[in-house]
């Protein structure tokens, strides 16, 4: 397949953490055997998008499930089905009104300490224009509140090396022109590439929800030509939200600066709830995995709650695939560390899969030495291994 260029089509348009490589779901989608009767791909853990954009790209409908809010906004902007035109248009007009505008709206009391002054009011002059333009179509705000959240990254204080934010020096005495000169930029670029796009795609829906929800998942007549193909969350993936912290704050998911309900929501978290606590090991379904849990929590009892508590979550989301008879289950991911033991995270979501009723019916471990087809990795430091597992519904199970 060769090297992928950085920003082809839209997969460059967020910072998003952790992406899964398009390699991946492209080499997947192009299997005939696959794809072979799928009319339909679903993703429960959609993340920024990347399988939906290749399903597009393949030709094939998609629809896809996210928690975090920041996430589930950069997966429909980049999978846009609106002409491209009315986009940069209406991002003009914004920048236009907010330099007229004298309101700025602040929807978090925790990003002031992220923001020069002039910076801060700018931002909130043009989320008001962004909030109350009645000429901005549903699809042009999504494009246009991305671009505020991209525009608010680049003038904030924050170091932008790390993931999480961390204050520094950078942009301390930003101004208004600043911000302005920062939302140009960030237009021009996500136009360049929403504009790369083919015009003809198939349909993409993106559902900001709980994959442990039977109600966002497909109907069984279409899950019986459904692939699921997915890079399920890490089990303790509580830096998705985190380093989305600010963007929480501009969309108004996180008006107090925190966002730890937020977290308690998603599947894969450190911050667990009371009701994860009446959880046991024997809420697993697979004795191997029920053994490796009760020797991590000899160690560390709060790590082994963590992994216990998403393998009971993935069990849920999962058995909503049985339930609606998803015809096939592909899926992408990796070992952890935790506590000295590794935990071979395929191994048991493939045990949960397989008490299902699906077979396995391809298995791909592929070692990281370096760059190659299926293993790039941005700073180049090898990773242990990506694992590829394809199921089919048995209909006999």
């Amino acid at each position: 397949m060769g090297v992928l260029p950085a920003n082809e089509y839209t997969h460059g348009l967020y910072p998003y953490p952790a992406r899964l490589l398009r390699h991946i779901p492209r080499f997947l989608l192009a299997t005939d055997a696959i794809v072979d009767g799928v009319d339909l791909v679903f993703d429960p853990f959609v993340g920024s998008g990347t399988v939906l954009l290749e399903a597009q790209l393949r030709g094939i409908a998609s629809i896809g499930v996210e928690q975090n809010p920041v996430a589930a906004l950069v997966s429909r902007v980049k999978v846009r089905a609106e002409e491209v035109g009315d986009a940069e248009t209406r991002l003009d007009e914004v920048l236009a009104a907010a330099k007229r505008c004298r309101r700025p709206t602040i929807p978090s009391t925790a990003l002031g300490r992220w923001y020069a002054p002039q910076a801060l009011s700018a931002l909130g002059r043009l989320l008001t224009v962004i909030s109350e333009a009645a000429d901005l179509s549903a699809a042009d705000r999504e494009v246009a509140m991305l671009c505020l959240v991209l525009t608010a990254r680049r003038v904030a204080t924050t170091d932008p090396r790390i993931p999480v934010p961390v204050r520094t020096q950078r942009n301390a005495a930003a101004t208004a022109s600043d911000v302005w000169e920062a939302w140009g930029a960030e237009a021009t670029a996500m136009v360049a590439k929403l504009e790369r796009l083919p015009r003809r795609r198939p349909p993409a829906h993106v559902w900001t929800g709980d994959a442990r929800d039977l109600d966002m998942w497909p109907s069984p007549e279409e899950a019986r030509t459904t692939l699921l193909l997915s890079s399920p969350p890490y089990g303790a993936a509580q830096k998705y939200v985190r380093s989305t912290s600010l963007e929480a704050g501009w969309l108004g998911h996180a008006p107090t600066g925190r966002t730890v309900h937020i977290e308690h929501g998603n599947i894969g978290r450190e911050h667990l709830s009371a009701k994860d606590a009446t959880l046991t090991t024997a809420d697993v379904w697979s004795p191997s995995l029920r053994g490796l849990l009760e020797g991590i929590g000899r160690k560390d009892a709060r790590r082994a709650a963590i992994y216990l508590t998403y393998f009971v979550d993935m069990q849920a989301a999962f058995t909503n695939a049985r339930t609606t008879g998803v015809k096939r289950i592909a899926l992408v991911t990796g070992t952890n560390s935790v506590v000295g033991s590794t935990l071979h995270t395929s191994q048991h979501l493939a045990e949960i899969v397989q008490c299902l009723g699906y077979q396995r019916t391809l298995s791909v471990r592929d070692p990281i030495r370096g760059r190659t087809l299926l293993t790039a990795r941005r700073n180049g430091t090898p990773s242990p291994a990506e694992h590829i597992d394809v199921f089919e519904v048995n209909p006999d199970a």
